[in-house]
């Protein structure tokens, strides 16, 4: 038996679609081109009803990376969380569609709690000036049940 329900905001979740959000040490961002959807693993923090991504500094061609444009084009995203197992009883996923934007929301300390690699100096991981914000318009999630 599975179960699939959709709410507006993560704070309607059951408790056991938010375990597979809070229990994720990432998830998928994908964000719409001009020319095609793009999807990257992303670490994210909750700050208050918005979830909140880092956009690490990694010039490549020196213009924005392409979900940064994607955002400022069209300003929706899609982020996916998954359970998986090998034990099919206990898959599970959430899945957040809403408005995206670049901010300069300070999350630094949230990130570094979360995720010890930002602590640490041997890996000097440059968290950038900017971040992205979801605000949930809806979410949807599966659960086998």
């Amino acid at each position: 038996m599975t179960d699939a329900r959709s709410a507006r905001s993560l704070s309607e979740l059951p408790d056991e679609a938010t375990a597979i959000v809070t229990g994720s040490r990432h998830a998928i961002l994908s964000t719409l081109g001009e020319d095609a959807a793009y999807a990257v693993p992303v670490v994210f923090v909750i700050d208050g009803d918005d979830i909140v991504m880092p956009v690490d500094e990694k010039p490549k061609s020196g213009k924005p990376l392409k979900r940064v444009r994607n955002i400022e084009a069209n300003g929706t995203a899609t982020l996916l969380f998954e359970r998986w197992d090998e034990d099919w009883t206990q898959l599970g996923w959430v899945m957040v569609r809403g408005a995206a934007r670049m901010d300069d929301r300070d999350v630094r300390e949230k990130l570094a709690d979360r995720y010890p690699q930002y602590r640490d100096p041997e890996l000097d991981v440059d968290m950038g000036e900017r971040v992205i914000v979801l605000t949930p318009e809806r979410v949807t999630w599966w659960l086998w049940q």
